[in-house]
């Protein structure tokens, strides 16, 4: 009997084995993958700053694919999102200034703002990947078209730009 079980285990694993390795090579590849190509930029490097405001009730969290709007910082000490202050023109009555938020804990009494970008030239562009890249730095894009935007880096604690980058889709 056992000899017969040790028997069936070696054939299950060799066709657990033909399986994997046709699926495997029949799996498709993907292009749609974009590629990104980031350089340092050193013009836009120190230009952003943390300010303190008031926190608006009148303005909600803008949603941010698939996190509804609040990204917490791995050890959750941190909380940050985008918020879009009115910022109309005659042209456009709806038009609002993107900024990313960010505060210690939710319901703490300072909420900063991430501020220093060119008024109108980024401002108005939505903000993407908004994302912590460890506990206490942060990182969010701007594009200004599909093949041309910048990447921000920011470190929550001293309130200060960590760095710049082009990007190049």
């Amino acid at each position: 009997m056992a000899r017969y079980l040790a028997g069936g285990v070696v054939l299950l694993a060799g066709f657990a084995l033909t399986v994997g390795a046709i699926s495997f090579k029949a799996a498709p590849v993907s292009n749609a993958v974009l590629q990104v190509r980031a350089e340092l930029d050193r013009d836009l490097a120190n230009i952003l700053s943390a300010v303190p405001v008031e926190r608006n009730p009148q303005l909600t969290m803008e949603p941010i694919v698939g996190r509804g709007g609040l990204v917490t910082s791995p050890d959750r000490r941190f909380y940050t999102y985008v918020l879009c202050p009115p910022l109309p023109s005659p042209d456009d009555p709806e038009r609002c200034a993107h900024r990313v938020c960010f505060e210690e804990n939710p319901r703490s009494p300072k909420i900063y703002e991430v501020r220093g970008e060119p008024e109108l030239q980024e401002t108005t562009r939505l903000i993407s990947g908004l994302k912590w890249v460890n506990d206490f730095t942060l990182s969010y894009e701007r594009w200004e078209g599909p093949h041309f935007g910048h990447r921000y880096v920011f470190d929550v604690r001293s309130k200060k730009q960590v760095a710049a980058y082009d990007l190049f889709g």
